[in-house]
C-alpha cells in the first residue's frame, strides 16, 4: 500500500473539513433568495463579499490538488475512504466557528471514525489500478451517475427541508464520487496531450462546477447534518465502484483482511450516522420545529434553515 497516498489523502481531508466548515458557515447565515439557477446566482453574489467563504473557496482548491495528487500515487478503493474522514473535520472545524468546542459525545464517535479507519487501512490490500480503461464503460458509468444525480436534485426542490437536505446529500455523493472518478483517469493519462484531448477532463470541469455549486445551494437551504454525512457515504461506493468497473481494481481475496475491511468500514458508517445525529440533536434544541412559518415560530432572521435560525443568535461578525 502506498503510504503516500494514505498522507497526502489524510492532508485532503483536513482541507475538506476546513472547507466544507468555512463555506457552510457563510452560506447558511446568507439570505435566501429565488429558487432555481436565479437563487443560486443570487447566492454567490452574497457568498462572493465573505471572508470566510473566500477562504473556504481556498481551502477547497488546496483540496482538489491534494486529491489530484492522492490519486496519482493510489487506488481508488484507499484513497476516497480517507477522504471520508473529512466530515469529522468539518464538524470540528464547524464548532470551533461557533466558537465552541465539540462535544464530548461528538469526539466518543470521532475516535471510533478514526479506529475504523487504521482497522481498514489494516485490511485494505487492494490491487493497483490498470493502466488501460475501457472508455465506454467509464462514459456509461458517468452518463447513468449523472442522470441519477440530476434527477435526485430536482426531487430535493420538491420536498420538506429535511428531506431536501438528504437528498441533496446523495446528489452530492454522486456527483464527488464522479469527480474523484474522472481526476483519477484524467491522471492516468499516458501524456498532457492526451488528457487535454480526451473527453474526461472536461467532464471532470463539468461536474466540479456542478458540485461546487450544488453544495452551495444545499449549504443555503439545510443544515449540515442533513446533507453531509450521505453525501459522504455515498462519494465512496461511487468511486470505489467506479475503480472495480472501469479500472479493475479488486478488493484483497484474503478471508481476514476482508473482514478486517468490512469491519472497518462498519465501524465508520457507525460513527458517522452518529455524528450526523448528534449535530441533529445539538441544532434540535435551538430553534423552532421545522415546517413552522416564520410569523408562528420563529423571531430571529434569517428564517430559510435551522443552521440559519441557529447561527442567527451566534456573536461571530459574518
Amino acid at each position: 500500500m502506498n503510504a503516500a497516498a494514505i498522507a497526502v489523502a489524510f492532508l485532503d481531508a483536513i482541507a475538506f473539513g476546513a472547507s466544507t466548515a468555512l463555506m457552510h458557515h457563510s452560506a447558511s447565515r446568507a439570505p435566501q433568495g429565488p429558487g432555481g439557477l436565479r437563487g443560486v446566482v443570487h447566492l454567490l453574489r452574497h457568498l462572493a463579499t465573505q471572508p470566510k467563504w473566500l477562504a473556504g473557496v481556498a481551502a477547497s482548491l488546496t483540496g482538489l490538488g491534494l486529491h489530484s495528487v492522492a490519486l496519482a500515487l493510489g487506488s481508488l478503493a484507499v484513497v476516497q475512504p480517507i477522504v471520508v474522514t473529512g466530515l469529522v473535520f468539518a464538524f470540528v472545524f464547524r464548532a470551533l466557528l461557533d466558537r465552541k468546542w465539540p462535544e464530548p459525545r461528538l469526539m466518543t464517535w470521532v475516535v471510533l471514525v478514526a479506529a475504523g479507519i487504521a482497522v481498514f487501512l489494516t485490511g485494505a490490500h487492494s490491487s493497483e489500478s490498470s493502466a488501460h480503461f475501457t472508455a465506454a464503460s467509464a462514459l456509461w458509468f458517468v452518463a447513468v451517475a449523472v442522470a441519477v444525480a440530476a434527477a435526485t436534485w430536482w426531487l430535493a426542490t420538491k420536498v420538506g427541508m429535511h428531506r431536501a437536505g438528504l437528498l441533496m446529500g446523495v446528489a452530492g455523493g454522486l456527483i464527488f464520487g464522479m469527480i474523484a472518478s474522472m481526476i483519477k483517469v484524467v491522471t492516468s493519462s499516458s501524456s498532457v496531450w492526451e488528457a487535454l484531448t480526451t473527453w474526461p477532463i472536461y467532464a471532470l470541469a463539468g461536474l466540479g462546477v456542478a458540485g461546487f455549486l450544488s453544495n452551495q445551494y444545499a449549504y443555503n437551504r439545510a443544515p449540515l447534518s442533513h446533507s453531509l454525512p450521505v453525501l459522504n457515504v455515498i462519494n465512496p461506493v461511487i468511486a470505489v465502484t467506479f475503480g472495480i468497473v472501469v479500472f479493475n481494481e479488486a478488493p484483497s481475496s484474503d478471508p481476514a483482511l476482508l473482514a478486517l475491511e468490512i469491519a472497518g468500514l462498519i465501524m465508520v458508517l457507525t460513527g458517522v450516522a452518529f455524528l450526523a445525529r448528534e449535530e441533529q440533536e445539538d441544532r434540535s434544541g435551538d430553534g423552532p420545529p421545522e415546517g413552522l412559518p416564520p410569523a408562528a415560530g420563529q423571531v430571529l432572521p434569517p428564517p430559510q434553515s435551522g443552521e440559519a435560525r441557529r447561527t442567527a443568535a451566534d456573536p461571530l461578525p459574518s
